[in-house]
């Protein structure tokens, strides 16, 4: 009940919009257009359901690296064991 009450409060929605917003320029400032446009896409969701930007943006901390390897076509193969 306390947890759906914080996830539905207005302050844990423009959090969860503002970071979302936040890492979505930052991919577009360092030219990741894939991952950029994919946030800032989220962000309009992340608003209606906050829970969204929220795990997205834990995500994002966890596996940022692999995912931006990802978006820029970058394979594992550069990496020295």
């Amino acid at each position: 009940m306390v947890l759906t009450r914080l996830l539905g409060s207005k302050w844990t929605h423009r959090f969860s919009v503002v970071t979302v917003l936040v890492n979505g320029v930052r991919a577009l400032l360092r030219g990741n257009k894939r991952i950029g446009a994919l946030l800032l896409g989220i962000a309009l969701l992340a608003y209606r359901w906050s829970p969204v930007g929220i795990v997205l943006t834990l995500v994002l901390h966890r596996y940022g690296d692999e995912i931006t390897d990802w978006a820029l076509g970058r394979s594992d193969s550069t990496a020295v064991p």
